[in-house]
């Protein structure tokens, strides 16, 4: 005789790429293994397609507790071509309208920090709500005291309005500086959830080959959505600043999903560096593939532009054993050298990068081994749904 759900949780995800495909998967993976919980997923109509299609392949289970409710291609279209003031309105009064009508008990916004706005002067939501919070920046030193105030002051206003149970922020210093202004909302850290997968020698060899990458060459990799925030330009800049000899001895691995245009500016930039060797592939990553360019890859680049809070590039990183260089702002800057998880440097400066790049080509980097084993251990997608269930549901 089958139990009765105790729990019905709405999550809403209007992206389909990046880390929210990989968080959504993590997500139905964990809940799948969880019947008192009727999970209900409003997300875009490609995000479920691809998903049905490769869940196997990923090694992702779909429980038959787990529902989606499809956003199609036009309704997706839409939302984005309005301002994204207007959008956060609209976003949060579409999902506030489709949980209610499936009468949703909890709901999780999977990126807190957009839809604020739709909080504040949206739809009333008649159910317990819990969001994750990705760049709760107002604390640091670089922020201007009037954007620190704007965001200090939507974060209590937004929460008080809709009765918020729960903030996570994957920001972990964030929290001390989060908690003084919810008053009765909760505020949890969470860990930026990450797959590890088993790979053979004869599966990264096989990668490599199909590839070409290099094995006599030191071979840095750039991870994820690509964009200008990725510092790619930044590298390509440094390597200015090396010796021809320096420069035979690397290779560029650059691996992720990416616009056509900027696909189009890339490909003409890194023409302006023959001297360099550069692979590019340009596609979504999934599954064994995300831990086979990690574990081709000899130094983890994550000259990132003013990033704000963590990112899963820095787990993937650890689960590899392989050190980064990254910037030093923020908290990818404090954990890398608190860590020692690599090196740190100026992510604008083409020389600092160099001159790091030429310590790692002459010196090396040193790395703990157990820091990186414990970096894995706290971001697990399990540990993230477990944190997600105990600050929803208990």
């Amino acid at each position: 005789m089958s139990t009765s759900p105790t729990y019905r949780l709405s999550v809403f995800d209007s992206i389909d790429d990046g880390h929210h495909t990989d968080y959504l998967a993590y997500l139905i993976h964990q809940f799948s293994h969880k019947p008192e919980v009727e999970l209900l997923l409003i997300v875009p109509e490609s995000f479920i397609q691809s998903f049905k299609n490769n869940r196997q392949i990923w090694g992702f289970d779909l429980g038959n507790n787990i529902h989606f409710h499809a956003l199609d291609t036009l309704t997706i279209q839409h939302l984005n071509g309005q301002s994204i003031y207007k959008r956060s309105i609209a976003e949060w009064n579409l999902y506030v309208e489709i949980s209610e009508a499936w009468e949703a008990s909890h709901g999780l916004l999977m990126y807190f920090d957009y839809f604020q706005l739709g909080m504040l002067f949206g739809k009333k939501a008649h159910f317990q709500l819990g969001g994750i919070y990705f760049r709760p920046n107002f604390y640091y030193r670089k922020a201007s005291w009037k954007s620190a105030f704007m965001k200090k002051w939507m974060l209590r206003l937004s929460t008080y309005r809709t009765s918020m149970k729960v903030l996570f922020s994957l920001d972990h210093k964030a929290v001390k500086h989060i908690r003084p202004l919810l008053g009765k909302t909760q505020v949890m850290r969470i860990s930026d959830p990450v797959r590890a997968y088993e790979v053979s020698a004869e599966e990264l060899k096989a990668f490599r080959e199909h590839w070409h990458i290099p094995s006599n060459k030191k071979v840095c990799l750039i991870f994820g959505y690509l964009d200008p925030r990725k510092g790619i330009e930044a590298f390509l800049q440094s390597t200015q600043h090396l010796t021809p000899e320096e420069l035979s001895q690397i290779c560029l691995l650059v691996a992720g999903a990416i616009s056509p245009g900027y696909q189009i500016h890339l490909g003409k930039l890194i023409q302006q560096f023959p001297d360099l060797e550069v692979i590019s592939i340009f596609q979504e990553i999934k599954g064994k593939d995300i831990q086979l360019c990690f574990e081709s890859a000899d130094l983890v680049l994550m000259l990132y532009q003013n990033h704000v809070g963590m990112s899963s590039v820095l787990v993937r990183a650890s689960i590899s054993k392989k050190v980064v260089l990254g910037t030093h702002y923020g908290l990818l800057g404090k954990l890398i050298q608190s860590m020692h998880l690599g090196l740190v440097v100026d992510a604008q400066s083409p020389i600092q990068i160099a001159e790091q790049l030429e310590q790692y080509l002459n010196l090396g980097i040193g790395y703990s081994k157990e820091q990186m084993e414990k970096m894995e251990q706290e971001n697990s997608e399990k540990a993230f749904a477990d944190t997600l269930y105990e600050g929803l549901f208990l």
